[in-house]
């Protein structure tokens, strides 16, 4: 036999640690190389993805961060492509109100948004696609209204590319035989449906003075020049209501728009603002002067301390003929226009039309409810309306004015707590009891209805309330209010109701927690205070904004 072979011994590589007689040894892990790389190089710190982006920088409907936010009238905020999906597919999204496609850039949302995502290290947000954004909207509504609405877009796709094909090339030759070989029944009833055209609306023809006022602006070097422009732009649109209609493009709201920002063109600022005054006449113009940005510009006029005090009384007309539509006014309050309104309405120094202009615009703008708390949360709101209102040498329709827009901020439970905190429970009682006699009584007849409105607002759910008034003496106002009024009338009802808040006595005839024909579930209504039958207080006072005061002037 051979020679024996060398025995060999095998030594591992790994050595296991050593193991409790219960447990059991387990075999090493193989080798992979993501595992050897995870452990050279740890995972970066993530925790800027783990923070959550605030409620307010995210559209509701596509959960994401807004890179182009825009405000409906109602307030609510979207991202604009999403608000175009939403027109597309005939959806209207939570929150937005009456539906209107009036959408206002939100620059300071989006400036915040961009700050807050170069803080925490995350990307600026990018629009999204058309696509996206409705697959966005398609998720947000019903089960059944999605479906409607992809089915409808499926019709009309397919009568799309019907028609192109219809439409397509074809040779002179056969161009006759085929147009006598087509007939309608070769469409389907679907088809026939989406195959409807849209109406195209009808081009006005262009004025010639558009075209030479908004070269002049544009193109001038010369301030002399723009001033000549705008004041022809003043006496054109004190014509006729075509000639408003036809010169309100947005070529021109835009050079108006720079005429009123550019420091330079002060002098043409008068003219351009009664420009504005004139064109926001017309119903139609009111939202496309809102929509091609003159807000901030109107705003601007009023802040500025260079502007003329004639210019600063047309801005405040401007804004007030703009708030006469209900779906400007969320827009004109998130823009800025309260602060100076109230200012200029509080001010003394300035003209009583400027003032006149600037409460009527004010009262307004508050009978929406973001823009009563707006006037609540500003600094000194409160306290100055209600110096204006008890002021014996202030004219009576500035009083007049300030107890109205007190009346509609009261209808929120925030504007009710700024004003008794001002003492507005007591300011309005000492107006009801300074008229002492009858020529005094006369003279006050106008405020009278305004304060027992701002009291019975004040009364409405607040335990702080029936204190106030009897140290400050409301009860024998109201009750000569309750005893002296008509039988029936809206003084003496709101008196009777007041005066059993004060004692507590609340029956099934006095509802003061706030439910009404237009509140209807007792929360705070957005408009002014009425309530159980006090409709015509309300109508009173929009006949007095529409009519009497309304900016039917031409400037």
């Amino acid at each position: 036999m051979g020679a024996a072979r060398p025995r060999r011994w095998r030594f591992p590589f790994q050595r296991s640690a050593p193991s409790s007689p219960s447990s059991k040894s387990l075999p090493p892990a193989p080798y992979s190389p993501a595992r050897s790389a995870a452990a050279a190089y740890p995972e970066p710190d993530r925790k800027w993805e783990e923070e959550a982006a605030p409620p307010e920088f995210v559209c509701p409907l596509s959960g994401a961060l807004m890179a182009d936010p825009v405000i409906l009238p109602s307030g609510q905020t979207y991202e604009r492509a999403c608000l175009q999906a939403c027109a597309e597919l005939s959806f209207l999204p939570p929150g937005a109100g009456s539906g209107s496609d009036a959408m206002i850039p939100n620059s300071a949302l989006k400036a915040a948004i961009g700050s807050w995502c170069a803080r925490s290290g995350r990307a600026a947000p990018r629009p999204p696609s058309k696509e996206a954004a409705r697959d966005a909207v398609l998720r947000a509504m019903p089960p059944a209204a999605a479906a409607a609405a992809e089915a409808k877009s499926v019709r009309t796709r397919r009568a799309a590319m019907a028609s192109s094909s219809n439409s397509s090339y074809s040779s002179p030759a056969s161009a006759a035989s085929t147009s006598t070989s087509t007939s309608s029944s070769e469409i389907t009833p679907a088809e026939e449906d989406a195959a409807v055209k849209p109406v195209k609306e009808v081009e006005l023809p262009v004025d010639p003075l558009e075209d030479e006022v908004v070269a002049t602006v544009m193109d001038a070097d010369e301030d002399v020049e723009v001033a000549a422009a705008c004041a022809l732009l003043r006496d054109a649109t004190r014509g006729s209501a075509e000639r408003r209609l036809a010169l309100c493009t947005p070529r021109l709201l835009a050079a108006l728009r720079r005429v009123l920002l550019i420091p330079r063109h002060a002098s043409a600022r008068v003219d351009a603002t009664a420009a504005l005054v004139n064109l926001s006449l017309e119903p139609a113009n009111k939202v496309r002067i809102v929509r091609a940005g003159a807000v901030p510009a109107l705003v601007e006029v009023l802040r500025s301390s260079g502007s003329a005090p004639e210019a600063r009384e047309h801005a405040a007309g401007a804004l007030f003929g703009l708030a006469l539509n209900e779906e400007n006014r969320a827009a004109i309050g998130v823009l800025g226009a309260v602060p100076p309104l109230l200012d200029l309405l509080t001010s003394p120094a300035h003209h009583p039309r400027a003032r006149r202009d600037a409460g009527m615009a004010i009262y307004h703008l508050s009978l929406a409810a973001v823009n009563q708390s707006k006037v609540a949360r500003f600094p000194g709101a409160s306290k100055a309306l209600l110096t204006v209102a008890s002021s014996a040498v202030e004219p009576t329709p500035i009083r007049r004015l300030a107890l109205m827009v007190i009346c509609n901020v009261g209808a929120c439970s925030e504007g009710r707590a700024s004003l008794m905190d001002a003492g507005a429970v007591a300011a309005v009682s000492g107006i009801l009891l300074s008229a002492h006699d009858d020529a005094t009584r006369a003279a006050l007849a106008e405020l009278e209805e305004c304060c027992v409105a701002a009291i019975y607002a004040l009364s409405r759910g607040s335990l702080r309330f029936r204190g106030l008034a009897r140290a400050a003496g409301a009860d024998r106002a109201l009750r000569r209010v309750a005893e002296e009024g008509t039988p029936g009338g809206v003084r003496r009802e709101m008196a009777r109701k007041t005066l059993r808040a004060m004692r507590g006595d609340l029956d099934e005839e006095a509802d003061l927690t706030g439910s009404s024909l237009e509140c209807g579930d007792g929360d705070d209504c957005g408009g002014s205070i009425v309530s159980d039958g006090l409709m015509s207080f309300r109508r009173r006072q929009r006949e007095v904004g529409a009519s009497s005061c309304g900016n039917t002037a031409e400037f």
